[in-house]
């Protein structure tokens, strides 16, 4: 039916009736829609719905208290108005009128309700209309105006609820019951429901066109990043009193809740009955306010509902069914509580009377409860020919739904008749459930509720349109028929409904089209091609050529007749052209070998995209491209000949790629592709071991493509701590084994040395032979006093024919070592390099050609050879062609520095073993362990660019990788490093009692302390960071004057007083010391400072000895052994001068006189007396001037002493040339 099929009845209506009441008819249709009710529309033909008549009962407006009976009639092949009726008093008595009214008219009384008319005579006046003017002066008019004889009469048109009741018939036919369509169309709300899912579906091929697009732009994006990278009741305590005597009669279990669903104007509401007894003694009344009764239950108030039922509201008063209406019930009020908070206009308390108005889902569950409590529920549908207020039951399974068909024709029109022999009345679709309210007889006397299946849920709606109850069922106009088609019947089809289509329309039904695309991999890359079918015939879409993909009906002529889906097509071609870049009409769609981006986006995500609007086919070739599993990489260890033998264990990577695919998964990307075009993901590839173990020996992706990899033994103890035990062979777990765990029956201490050496100093030899026998060097890191140099000469005597070694030493200590080797080792012949640069050089060209081959025979080849690192700097040239079996540096921290002369000299020295001993490994950075390892064992700790990237900047730098570098350096370098302390291994040495003396400034030196630093602070404040360095040295001067000023005065100023708190501390402790028979050792950084000392003790009469820097190194040994000896009972010894190498266990009093940077140096200077051999307690006591930098100097030494303990368990060091701005500003505060 077209759109203006009753444009005449819309004319008429404006003709007849004056504006101001074609008005308030409009305002009726549209704002008061409820007040028109028992909307009918009657068949008033022969059964081929041309003519039909409209009634309706409608409230007044303006008199809401009045109820007005509204008819009319209507002849649609005609476009006639037949005739009208309203009760209202505006309209008038229609008995009247009737006698007017020709054959094809009828008349209609109050109690004309059904559908009987009356015939009259024939007159040629045309259609009479009739309305009762204001005055209630009764007034007929012929439309033609030709009856003069009631010319007289005022025409006023039709009345406003005539009006009514025709606009809505206009805008709203379908909710006139008994409405099926007029000149055989198709209903008008079944039309609508088809063309919004015809819409629906047209729409959501573009819809799903822009979404193939914003996933394909959003896949390439994310592959170029993954790529890249109670209150009471009522009435309780009056009502309780009254009504006690009626507790009794209420038994629990004995009140029942009778629910009545009332379903009208697209609303469903639910109304309660409370029942008690039975019988005669039964009675009933109406819920009037069910929110109270729900409130009342929950809080167990006593109520009434009249006089013959009143009870306390507990749970266990009702029947089984009830206690669940409640719970319902409360659960309803929940909901409501809850959206009414959300609502900020509502207020006030949650009311709902008599009546609860429910969802649909509400419903659902309402309805649930008669799943384990069986029976009837009340329902009352307003405006439906159902009896009122009946109780209609609860049924599980499909009502009777037999679709029929029949091709027919209404007048001009043909179409399809669809038949169903049930009545839906209304559908309900819950959140767990769904009901079809329905008679399965096909009228309306047997109505229940059906719960259904699932499955038939997509298909609700449809059938409230289908199964209207009419005895000719629902007509589908041919035209709409292929809407019909494309909508509904696929949703009756997946709900398991079948209908026969006629044989008249059947060609008109267009096939579902499929979409098939298929997928190859040649040599050039991967094809595509595209097919369209429509059950057993194809198209070939890509490429656009005759032959056809798969099977192919045979019938060119009906494939011609196939109504094709072209924007499903469309689709299909549309989004294949964005994945495949080469394109040509007459090959298929293709992407080169070489696009790596565009295959992993096919692979990805496209594949997917086209599996999403049809069936996707490929080949073996093309499902190899992206490979099932993620790759998973192990690390193998083994020991060859002293080497550590790494091989990759890989799976879903071949071995040769092993190096390739890790590039990759460092540089984050997502994918890989191998050499023979397959992909591999990397989003869950378990390649952390092999990353890790890479990163930490520097192999590169050459090395691991190999397969096989060599590196030195040392890293097999850095690769213990990181892999499981399961990738160890037996070979690897022994070699580590026997460096961890040393066998002391394997390494014999030399007879000579039987009985000397202590538990732990045999403990060191042995440590050391192992790493000679594993080709290791190592860092003997003991503290001082413990017998490092003993320890070493154990080795070498241990080692004694097999090479000449090399000791290496600071200038003073050099005749010490000679002394110690003829008292420990008097069977070696040692050398020490000294004398002129001529005799240094005939020493080392002896050296270097008793080395040779040709004079290995000789017997006066010496076994160790001594000397200092300045001589070795100097004659370092001498040494080539000299090959030592070891070199043992003796205070290593003097190559601390790599970038110095010594540290460069001392690395050229060719040897089988290399040795370092010092107690200070690590005296302020990670940089001086790195450069004694690069002595040991070159390459270990690889390039110091590395090392400081690798381990230095991560481990100082505060953040989460701190700890876990700090570990792996430490696994790393760990067993190469033994430091003990003699607190640990000498339990007989005495104890050391150390004391900060503090001092204050007085007087003039109080005042030129303050002043300097005022100063200084000022100078520091005004430096910009960036030429901190540029002024450093300038500073650290400042800071020197600082510190002498603390010292004395007059070691700044010559004229100054000879005032000093220091010195005087000093004197006083000395003198105590003496009185007590204690020898005393003073350490002082400032010479100067000690000759000021000397002059003090001088003046005293106290005798003492004093070394400083330059002091001889023969005279060195003489005076130690002096005052060891006799009783000059103090030693004045500059820091840098005496804190090594000497043995003073004569003095068992320390007193440090000014405290230094480098805690470490204190603690070495401290060692000369509390040593082996040492018999006494040793007090140590510091001198520190109050309020003064020298404070903030030791609270500096504390905070830089973490680092050297957390890789040797040494004491905390710091040199003056690493402080920040920062630090020296903290020093001032």
């Amino acid at each position: 039916m077209s759109d203006d099929s009753l444009q005449w009845l819309n004319d008429e209506i404006n003709s007849e009736c004056n504006q101001s009441m074609l008005q308030r008819a409009q305002h009726i249709v549209r704002h008061e829609r409820d007040a028109m009710l028992g909307l009918q529309c009657l068949d008033s033909s022969d059964g081929d719905g041309t003519r039909l008549t409209l009634t309706a009962r409608m409230r007044g407006i303006t008199s809401p208290g009045s109820t007005y009976t509204v008819q009319a009639t209507i002849d649609l092949a005609d476009e006639l108005f037949l005739a009208r009726y309203c009760s209202c008093p505006a309209f008038g008595k229609a008995d009247s009128a009737t006698h007017r009214w020709g054959s094809r008219y009828r008349g209609f009384s109050d109690d004309d309700y059904d559908d009987e008319y009356a015939v009259f005579d024939d007159f040629d006046d045309g259609p009479v209309f009739g309305h009762i003017p204001d005055d209630d002066e009764y007034a007929m008019t012929s439309a033609s105006g030709s009856d003069s004889s009631r010319s007289s009469a005022r025409y006023t048109g039709i009345c406003k609820h005539v009006a009514a009741l025709l606009l809505l018939f206009l805008s709203e036919p379908e909710s006139f019951h008994g409405y099926r369509g007029m000149y055989g169309q198709t209903p008008r709300q079944l039309a609508s429901y088809m063309r919004m899912l015809d819409e629906r579906r047209s729409e959501s091929n573009g819809r799903l066109r822009s979404d193939l697009h914003n996933r394909l732009c959003e896949a390439k994006d994310r592959l170029a990043l993954e790529q890249g990278g109670g209150q009471a009741a009522r009435g309780t305590s009056r009502g309780e009193t009254r009504l006690s005597k009626d507790l009794d009669l209420v038994m629990p279990a004995s009140v029942r809740l009778e629910p009545m669903l009332v379903f009208g104007e697209q609303a469903w509401s639910l109304q309660l009955r409370i029942v008690h007894g039975s019988g005669a003694s039964c009675v009933s009344y109406v819920v009037k306010n069910i929110a109270r009764m729900v409130a009342d239950v929950r809080s167990g108030a006593y109520s009434s509902y009249g006089r013959r039922l009143s009870f306390r509201h507990a749970p266990e008063m009702f029947d089984l069914f009830s206690r669940e209406l409640i719970d319902f019930l409360e659960r309803a009020m929940v909901s409501r509580r809850i959206s009414q908070m959300h609502n900020k206009y509502a207020a006030g308390p949650l009311t709902v009377d008599k009546e609860l108005f429910l969802a649909d889902w509400e419903v659902c569950d309402l309805l649930d409860l008669y799943r384990t409590l069986p029976g009837a529920i009340g329902l009352h549908m307003d405006g439906m020919p159902v009896a009122a207020d009946r109780n209609i039951p609860v049924l599980e399974g499909m009502p009777g739904i037999d679709f029929g068909t029949q091709y027919t024709h209404r007048m001009a029109s043909g179409g399809v008749r669809i038949t169903s022999g049930c009545t839906v009345l209304a559908t309900l679709a819950g959140q767990r459930s769904q009901y079809i309210l329905a008679d399965a007889c096909g009228g309306y006397s047997h109505p229940a509720f059906y719960r259904c299946d699932e499955a038939v849920r997509p298909a609700l709606h449809v059938l409230e349109s289908l199964c209207t109850g009419e005895s000719d069922g629902v007509f589908i106009h041919e035209d709409d028929w292929p809407m019909f088609a494309r909508t509904i019947l696929p949703t009756l089809a997946s709900c398991g409904f079948s209908l026969d289509v006629p044989q008249e329309v059947g060609s008109g039904v267009p096939a579902e089209c499929e979409l098939a695309f298929y997928l190859d991999r040649d040599l050039d890359g991967i094809t595509c091609e595209v097919v369209a079918r429509y059950g057993r015939i194809a198209f070939q879409l890509v490429p656009a050529a005759t032959a056809l993909h798969g099977m192919v009906h045979a019938d060119s002529g009906k494939a011609a007749s196939i109504e094709r889906d072209t924007q499903r097509e469309r689709l299909g071609v549309e989004t294949v052209r964005q994945l495949f870049p080469e394109w040509d009409d007459n090959m298929p769609a293709r992407i080169g070998e070489q696009d790596d981006n565009a295959i992993l986006l096919l692979l990805t995500d496209g594949v997917a995209m086209l599996g999403s609007i049809g069936q996707v086919f490929s080949t073996a070739a093309f499902d190899g491209l992206m490979r099932e599993s993620s790759p998973t990489v192990k690390v193998g260890l083994s020991i060859d000949s002293n080497l550590v033998e790494i091989s990759p264990i890989a799976s879903e990577v071949p071995m040769n790629e092993v190096g390739s695919v890790l590039n990759s998964y460092r540089r984050r990307r997502r994918y890989h592709r191998l050499r023979d075009g397959s992909f591999v993901d990397l989003q869950h590839a378990d390649l952390a071991e092999l990353d890790a173990v890479a990163s930490d020996l520097d192999l590169n992706e050459e090395q691991l493509n190999a397969g096989r990899i060599e590196v030195p033994g040392y890293q097999a103890f850095l690769l213990d701590s990181q892999l499981p035990d399961e990738t160890k062979s037996a070979s690897f777990n022994r070699y580590v084994s026997d460096v961890k765990v040393i066998d002391p029956q394997r390494y014999a201490v030399p007879e000579a040395l039987h009985g000397i050496l202590r538990p732990y100093q045999v403990e060191g030899f042995q440590w050391l032979a192992t790493l000679c026998d594993k080709g290791f060097g190592g860092i003997l890191a003991d503290e001082m006093g413990l017998g490092k140099s003993l320890q070493l000469l154990t080795l070498l005597e241990s080692r004694k024919g097999k090479g000449c070694s090399l000791i290496v030493c600071p200038a003073s200590l050099v005749y010490n070592w000679a002394a110690e080797c003829e008292k420990f080792t008097p069977d070696q012949r040692v050398e020490v390099v000294a004398g002129s640069k001529a005799e240094r050089r005939r020493l080392l060209s002896e050296v270097a050609g008793l080395a040779s081959a040709k004079n290995e025979g000789r017997k006066e080849r010496p076994d160790i050879i001594i000397t200092s690192y300045d001589l070795l700097r100097r004659d370092i040239d001498e040494y080539d062609g000299c090959a030592f079996d070891c070199v043992a540096l003796d205070e290593a921290q003097y190559i601390k520095n790599h970038t110095t002369k010594i540290a460069k000299a001392v690395k050229r020295l060719e040897a089988h073993y290399r040795f370092a001993l010092t107690g200070t490994p690590i005296e302020n950075r990670l940089s001086e362990l790195w450069s004694i390892f690069d002595f040991l064992m070159p390459g270990m700790l690889g390039s110091y660019a590395r090392f400081r990237e690798r381990y230095e900047q991560p481990i100082l730098a505060p953040g989460p990788d701190q700890s876990v570098m700090a570990g792996k350096l430490q696994a790393l370098v760990g067993l190469f490093i033994k430091r003990r302390l003699k607190r640990d291994v000498l339990t007989d040495l005495p104890d050391k009692f150390e004391t900060v003396v503090t001092v204050r400034l007085q007087g003039e030196q109080r005042k030129l302390y303050a002043a300097h630093e005022q100063r200084l602070r000022a100078s520091l404040n005004s430096v910009e960071d960036a030429d901190f360095d540029t002024n450093r040295i300038r500073i650290l001067a400042e800071l020197t004057l600082l510190r002498e000023i603390c010292c004395a005065p007059k070691l700044v100023y010559e004229d100054a007083n000879g005032a000093s708190a220091k010195l005087d501390a000093i004197d006083d402790l000395v003198a105590s010391c003496m009185d007590a028979g204690k020898k005393v050792l003073v350490f002082s950084q400032f010479t100067s400072f000690l000759d000021l000392i000397g002059d003090r003790f001088t003046a005293h009469g106290v005798p003492f000895y004093t070394i400083t820097g330059e002091t001889p190194k023969r005279k060195r040994v003489d005076l130690v052994n002096q005052f060891n000896m006799d009783d000059v009972p103090v030693f004045l010894i500059s820091l840098k001068a005496g804190n090594t190498g000497l043995n003073l266990t004569g003095a068992s009093v320390v007193i440090h006189a000014d405290p230094w940077w480098n805690a470490a140096a204190q603690s070495q200077a401290t060692d000369r007396a509390h040593r082996i051999g040492q018999t006494q307690d040793v007090n140590v006591y510091q001198i520190v001037a109050q309020h003064t930098i020298e404070e903030r100097i030791l609270r500096l030494q504390k905070e830089k002493s973490a680092l050297a303990r957390q890789f040797t368990d040494g004491a905390a060091n710091g040199s003056i040339g690493s402080l920040t701005k920062d630090d020296l500003l903290g020093l001032l505060q």
